[in-house]
């Protein structure tokens, strides 16, 4: 059960990403459009936890841990994921959204990772046990 989600956070943090990005670039809703973008991040980002092997239950322990998780996935995750987009679009991406995709997903993804690991050690003891 934490493993579905955490999948489903995860990306959903990914699309909220995509969401926000597109509101503050004053962009149309459009759930398509929002797909392009996020589409490239969701598989980079499930090609590195398959890495990196993140969702296993010792990576959300403790809030350390699940930090440090997220970043580290996101180091893999986040150039692969403008890499898949540019192949993806037939362009690369603009400066701005290259430099500024990091620092976003991962502040993201590392406050959403800390709110699994609280909620996880009173809901899943068990993950305790991964320490």
């Amino acid at each position: 059960m934490p493993t579905l989600i955490l999948l489903g956070g995860d990306l959903l943090v990914l699309l909220l990403f995509v969401l926000l990005g597109r509101q503050d670039h004053d962009m149309t809703f459009s759930f398509p459009a929002a797909l392009e973008t996020a589409i490239p991040f969701a598989l980079s980002w499930i090609a590195a936890v398959a890495v990196l092997r993140t969702y296993r239950a010792r990576t959300v322990s403790s809030i350390g841990k699940a930090i440090l998780y997220a970043l580290l996935t996101c180091l893999i995750a986040v150039p692969l994921g403008l890499l898949l987009r540019s192949v993806w679009l037939g362009r690369l991406p603009t400066g701005s959204f290259a430099i500024v995709a990091f620092p976003l997903i991962a502040s993201f993804m590392s406050v959403w990772r800390a709110l699994c690991a609280v909620l996880f050690r009173w809901t899943f003891p068990e993950t305790r046990r991964s320490e």
